[in-house]
């Protein structure tokens, strides 16, 4: 609903005059007609040609009353609010802003809300004490103007957690018990841990008799992921959405570490369930290369799932007893096990000396699965490492053969008969059984049945109430092939045949490669992956941001041990991300199944709480259109006066001049003088450019960067560039600066085409552009950012690019470098690779080339602003990754060295400055 309001609401009193100069312009008399009469006309009376009338006509007093009213209007500051309005109260404003991961979908929306708040407030004069809610007690600030709260909003960010709201209560009594809140105006986001109704119930209560309101959004909290799965054949994504409703759909992706995109899928929520899976079937190579799963455009960290190492490639030990096998290799039991794992398994085997000692080896080196071939009963030693191993995760695999027959071993899914089963044999009493049927709730599920299957001699496990659930695979005849059972967090799997060829010729076929394959995909990596500290501290590596992008660890985030990465609930100190170092870490999620996620809970509040929406449009002020439309009255009004006085008969001249004059007055005048205040401004000294992103916080890093960047490059050389300048690439003029720099971000609007054909023509006339993805990311790679700056270049005629060769101009137009490193160092540095055949016919569309040796644009993924943007006082805004001693050195040293390539071309290549050269090299 919109409302009108004045910024100075007593000017209204103006109005009450509108009377007086009604009463005014009715008694005075108009304006008196001018006659020369020549003497004679004294006898005769004169004609009249015109009638004067004797009262202003009341359509002309009327005009003058309205314009009157205008003006009165105007100056009271008339403010169009798109929406309900929000602030109601007096005295200090509390404003409390839920920024966790369900709010980052419509975080614009809540800034402008906040804004609108704020810009209210700030007209009324009244203190503001503004909450992060996600920031913890550290997001409760002091008492300050509306205008600096605004400048807090706007450095607000979403974080990807759901905010703990419990911690905040005590903190804000104490500040209540102070001052009293005049007014609290929440914000909550529409996911909830469980901690809203508590919190809110708390503000209302420290509000007493003030007034209370929630300015919800209506928008649903985003489609989050609690888990990932794979159960040897597939991967499977786990969907969930804060509350059942309507029908909805999306996309969901997978990459690899690098951001490369592996697969992509549709999803459904179908309505009334607020729980769905993803199935991806793909091949082990492709699983074991999965970093990260994400709902496509979620633009929330609750739709990102990050995978560690614990998901690659599976670690499988074999276990043999010693004996006449050793002596033949190729028939061994351990060669059939290793020919079927190498495809997806890494397989060590672990078969010299003792029993006990071979299989302590073998739990030692952490495997996900461990295979025993033919081994009678298990000491108790080597049981209760068994036992463990299974507990935290891992697969013991077991196959039959003459040992376990004889044996009366207990560590088996099933108790066994004691003695085999021979099938086939000149003794028996049947032939040999085919493979029959693979169970529905077992792994194998859906796999074809091989008809060449047959086997000869199996061990028999006895029957029991839950012998056909713990069976995966049986015979034609109905017996157990296969059978298992749930160990702790493992499983316990025996094969009732040999794993060679003595009992079946299962081990030959291509079933037994797959059953191999999803037996040992069971295995949880926590038995099976690279230890990476035990108990101690995981550093943090990458963190994820609000919109689930990776960010480089902020002050204040603490490592966390390896033991609590499964337990641990996300937090400030602790976001999601990955813990460790790039030879081994652990993934933190923000959402995991165990973790409550529901929309905040707004019954039982008080009865006080009053409900808005979020602020969808800015507010509009009125003034200018008042005035304006005054001023127009008040020339109708002249126009009319001297219409009415003949003044157009007879000076059919000047009322032309007013006509033309009105003419130009109405005419939208050209904004030129802005533009060209802004010209001059470029062209005052050398400058660099950035584009506006429309992104806050990534437009603030830009300025920030090539700032510092330029006064680097002012206390180490000779040219001292002016401050960077923010450039529209569809409005502003281009060719006064010599680089720009163009992060990317693809939350961005995409740059329309004319903006890409101002860009073309500014790099084929010389000028240079600097994009940068600043996601870490090789040009190559399919990282969001990288495939937006893709389909940006894709409009315009890009020449041949390639990294930046070891002996090209840029590695030594200032300083040597050998790498072109930023916020990240993993990205190449991509130029103009160069062109041997450059006689291109005449009339053919060229691409853009090098002017002067000068590659029009460079391609980078290092976060290169990043590295540079520091505050007035010289902090660095932002940690680099991975944070080598040297690295932001170097990050400035290559952005001089990119601006003097550009202002210089390839000078440095003339051969004149080789002695120089070799001089510095020291050769």
């Amino acid at each position: 609903m919109s409302g009108l309001s004045f910024a100075a609401p007593l000017a209204l009193l103006g109005l009450l005059a509108l009377p007086a100069i009604w009463w005014l312009l009715k008694a005075t008399p108009p304006r008196p007609v001018t006659r020369l009469f020549p003497p004679l006309a004294l006898i005769v009376r004169p004609k009249r040609d015109e009638e004067t009338p004797v009262r202003t006509p009341w359509w002309l007093i009327a005009l003058r009353l309205l314009v009157a009213g205008l003006i009165v209007l105007a100056v009271a500051g008339p403010i169009l609010q798109p929406t309900e309005r929000i602030v109601r109260g007096e005295g200090p404003l509390w404003l409390v802003i839920d920024n966790g991961a369900s709010a980052a979908p419509d975080w614009p929306e809540r800034r402008a809300t906040a804004a609108a708040i704020l810009a209210e407030t700030g007209d009324a004069g009244r203190p503001v004490l503004l909450v992060a809610t996600a920031d913890g007690p550290d997001g409760i600030g002091a008492q300050t103007t509306a205008a600096e709260a605004v400048r807090r909003v706007n450095a607000l960010a979403p974080r990807a957690i759901l905010p703990d709201r419990a911690p905040l209560l005590p903190a804000l009594t104490r500040l209540a018990g102070e001052t009293p809140p005049g007014e609290v105006i929440v914000l909550p986001e529409p996911g909830d841990n469980g901690t809203a109704h508590d919190f809110l119930s708390g503000l209302a209560r420290l509000a007493g008799t003030a007034p209370v309101t929630l300015a919800v959004s209506g928008r649903p909290a985003p489609v989050a992921i609690d888990g990932v799965e794979q159960d040897g054949a597939a991967v499977t994504v786990h969907l969930r959405r804060a509350a059942a409703g309507a029908a909805t759909d999306g996309g969901l992706r997978l990459l690899d570490r690098k951001g490369r995109l592996l697969d992509e899928r549709p999803f459904a929520l179908a309505a009334g369930d607020d729980q769905a899976d993803a199935r991806f079937e793909l091949p082990l190579e492709i699983r074991n290369d999965i970093a990260r799963a994400e709902v496509a455009n979620g633009n929330s960290a609750l739709g990102v799932h990050l995978l560690d190492d614990r998901w690659r490639r599976r670690s499988v030990a074999i276990v043999t007893s010693t004996g006449s096998e050793a002596a033949r290799p190729l028939i061994a039991p351990e060669y059939f096990l290793e020919k079927a794992l190498a495809p997806f398994a890494e397989v060590t085997v672990s078969g010299q000396g003792a029993l006990s000692d071979a299989f302590k080896a073998a739990i030692e080196a952490r495997p996900a699965a461990i295979l025993v071939s033919d081994v009678g009963r298990l000491g108790q030693g080597e049981a209760a490492l068994a036992r463990a191993f299974m507990e935290r995760g891992g697969v013991l695999v077991r196959f039959a053969g003459p040992r376990l027959a004889a044996s009366d071993e207990t560590e088996v899914p099933s108790p066994l008969r004691r003695g085999d089963r021979a099938l086939g044999g000149s003794l028996s009493w049947s032939r040999p059984q085919a493979l029959g049927s693979f169970s529905d709730n077992g792994p194998y599920a859906g796999l074809a049945v091989p008809g060449d299957v047959t086997v000869n001699r199996q061990v028999l496990a006895e029957p029991g109430v839950d012998l056909a659930d713990r069976t995966w695979a049986s015979l034609s005849d109905g017996t157990p092939l296969v059978t298992a059972a749930r160990v702790g967090a493992g499983w316990l799997v025996l094969f009732h045949v040999t794993a060679d060829t003595r009992w079946s010729n299962l081990p030959i076929s291509g079933a037994f490669v797959e059953m191999l394959r999803r037996t040992v995909a069971l295995g949880s990596a926590g038995a099976g992956a690279r230890d990476v500290g035990g108990n101690a501290v995981l550093p943090p590596l990458s963190l994820l941001d609000g919109y689930g992008r990776p960010a480089a660890p902020a002050a204040g985030v603490t490592g966390i041990r390896e033991a609590d990465i499964a337990t641990i609930t996300p937090s400030r100190s602790t976001p999601p991300g990955l813990y460790g170092s790039d030879d081994g870490f652990r993934a933190l999620n923000p959402l995991r199944p165990d973790m409550a996620y529901a929309p905040p809970d707004l019954s039982g509040l008080p009865d006080g709480v009053r409900r808005a929406g979020l602020v969808t449009e800015a507010a509009v002020d009125l003034s200018p259109f008042g005035f304006g439309l005054a001023f127009l009255l008040l020339v109708a009004d002249g126009l009319a006066v001297t219409a009415l006085a003949g003044g157009f008969k007879r000076r059919r001249a000047a009322a032309a001049a007013v006509m033309i004059g009105l003419a130009v007055l109405l005419t939208p005048p050209v904004a030129r003088a802005a533009d060209d205040a802004r010209l001059l401004e470029a062209l005052s000294a050398t400058r660099l450019a950035y584009v506006e992103t429309g992104i806050a916080d990534l437009d603030e890093t830009s300025r920030a960067g090539l700032s510092t960047l330029s006064r680097f490059i002012a206390s180490h050389s000779s040219l001292e560039p002016g401050e960077p300048m923010a450039v529209d690439p569809e409005r502003d003029e281009l060719s006064v600066f010599p680089l720009i720099y163009w992060p990317i971000d693809a939350s961005a609007p995409m740059p329309s085409t004319a903006a890409m054909a101002r860009v073309e023509a500014f790099m084929k006339d010389g000028g240079t552009v600097l994009f940068d993805s600043r996601d870490d990311a090789d040009f190559s790679a399919a990282s969001p950012n990288t495939a937006r700056l893709r389909d940006m270049l894709a409009t315009i005629d890009v020449p041949p690019l390639e990294p930046v060769p070891s002996d090209h101009v840029l590695t030594k137009s200032f300083y040597l470098l050998g790498a072109f490193v930023g916020r990240t160092e993993g990205s190449p540095l991509w130029v103009e690779a160069p062109d041997d055949d450059s006689g291109d016919d005449a009339g053919e569309v060229r691409p853009v080339r090098a002017a002067d040796g000068v590659s029009p644009l460079l391609i980078t993924g290092n976060d290169m602003a990043g590295a540079w943007a520091a505050d007035e006082a010289g902090a660095f805004l932002n940690p680099l990754v991975p944070g080598s001693p040297r690295q932001r050195e170097l990050a400035f040293r290559a952005g001089l060295n990119i601006v003097m390539y550009v202002l210089t071309g390839s000078y440095k290549a003339d051969q004149v400055h080789v002695p120089a050269l070799l001089e510095r090299l020291g050769e």
